[in-house]
């Protein structure tokens, strides 16, 4: 017997005897409660879940894995236009769920198993189409869920899964070393449909990501969207919306309608991919790593603000420090006081301090010099051709060139560049022979 409440009133519905069987062996799997506009359920492994729920009148359930927990005007108004538009809008935080500290890491290594027991829900609970929704690093354990839920599933009511804006790829590699995409879009034969910003971090490795997916037979779109950057649909108190945000973001309810409707005309799959390792293991970020090998560092020929071009001929005979970031990064900005001090502690020696700025204008870059003061170079990579090209996965990423042009360290997080430990190693470079 399942007992739905709804303003007050209780709603009994009842089965025959077979029918109390299925729900009791389906209840040893997933058990869920819905009360006005929430539904409560277990996954697999005995942990909670809870579900909001945003009724509408269409034929489509959006269901979406958020993992953020500040208020995002944007973004809520994005859900309630979606339901305004006539699309059921389900909304779970797993990590909320889960009790887990809300970082990229413990989101990437998500399992799945939430995922598949609210699609299991889902299919319980509503006879409409179903459109999977995340973005950032959430897809990767909702393409694990997708994968798990397909081994029980018969008969699938689920079209496919709008990502937007997402990091596919598997940890954060040493600076300087290509990612690699994550193994679970080697098993997926899902339809999906990619919003991915002109603008956005991984943009020029989007290649990469639709040849894994559809070497594994998914019918994988992508939606270029104009002059707009990474988490586009979201804002909060520091960070304002632009127009082409706003604009952008507003287009989405009538485009879900659309793209569900392209990806429901696929054929579904009719099993799940083997799957040969699961991608989630731990990833090591140092501070300062020195490497192994040392490889010529690649060139550079990009102007500044005002115009004028710098290349990588400036490092000749001399020890470099290569710092690529962006305004819209709060670690990038965090760390610039301290490599301004570390330009004070070698001025007049033969070091050179560099910032390669990543796919931002001239003009954000002169509004933003004017609040924060940086006392060394900055190049504008404007298309981020040469961000590509030094194997920048993350921001801040920095490089450590000795005089011989090699790289020597890297760091793909903030640190603090006038550490003695930093101040030491480019002592014991600038000591080495040209």
């Amino acid at each position: 017997m399942i007992s739905q409440r709804q303003g007050g009133t209780d709603r009994y519905k009842t089965g025959t005897i077979r029918d109390m069987r299925l729900l009791l062996l389906l209840l040893t799997l997933f058990s869920y409660n819905a009360y006005g506009n929430e539904i409560n359920l277990t996954d697999s492994e005995g942990n909670d879940i809870t579900i909001q729920v945003t009724p509408a009148d269409g034929e489509l359930l959006m269901i979406w894995l958020v993992d953020h927990d500040e208020h995002r005007p944007l973004f809520e108004r994005l859900l309630s236009n979606i339901a305004k538009a006539g699309i059921e809008v389900w909304r779970i935080d797993l990590l909320e769920a889960y009790f887990l500290p809300r970082s990229s890491e413990q989101i990437r290594t998500l399992n799945g198993n939430g995922v598949a027991a609210i699609l299991r829900a889902a299919h319980q609970q509503s006879n409409k189409r179903i459109v999977l929704a995340s973005y950032d690093r959430m897809p990767l354990p909702l393409l694990r869920g997708v994968h798990q839920w397909q081994s029980e599933a018969d008969q699938s009511r689920l079209a496919g899964a709008v990502l937007f804006y997402p990091n596919l790829f598997g940890p954060a590699p040493i600076a300087g070393e290509a990612p690699t995409v994550d193994p679970i879009l080697y098993a997926t034969n899902t339809p999906l449909m990619i919003y991915q910003p002109s603008l956005g971090s991984h943009r020029l490795r989007m290649n990469e990501v639709l040849s894994a997916l559809w070497q594994s037979g998914s019918p994988s779109y992508l939606y270029l969207v104009p002059e707009v950057r990474d988490w586009f649909i979201m804002d909060d108190e520091e960070h304002k919306p632009s127009q082409m945000d706003i604009e952008a973001t507003q287009r989405i309810p009538q485009q879900i309608k659309q793209f569900a409707a392209l990806m429901d005309h696929h054929p579904k799959p009719a099993a799940p991919l083997p799957l040969h390792t699961t991608g989630t293991e731990k990833q090591v970020i140092r501070s300062l790593v020195q490497l192994d090998k040392h490889p010529a560092a690649p060139s550079f020929n990009l102007a500044d603000i005002q115009g004028n071009r710098h290349d990588s001929s400036v490092l000749q005979g001399r020890v470099g420090l290569i710092n690529f970031w962006a305004t819209w990064c709060p670690p990038c900005v965090e760390e610039i006081p301290s490599l301004n001090r570390l330009q004070a502690i070698f001025k007049d020696r033969e070091i050179e301090i560099i910032s390669i700025d990543f796919r931002e204008t001239p003009e954000e870059m002169a509004d933003f010099l004017q609040r924060i003061p940086v006392d060394f170079p900055v190049l504008m990579d404007l298309d981020g051709q040469t961000s590509l090209n030094w194997q920048v996965f993350s921001f801040p990423s920095s490089f450590i060139i000795d005089r011989q042009g090699r790289i020597r360290y890297s760091a793909n997080r903030a640190i603090n560049w006038d550490s003695q430990e930093v101040v030491d190693t480019l002592n014991r470079l600038l000591a080495e022979e040209p």
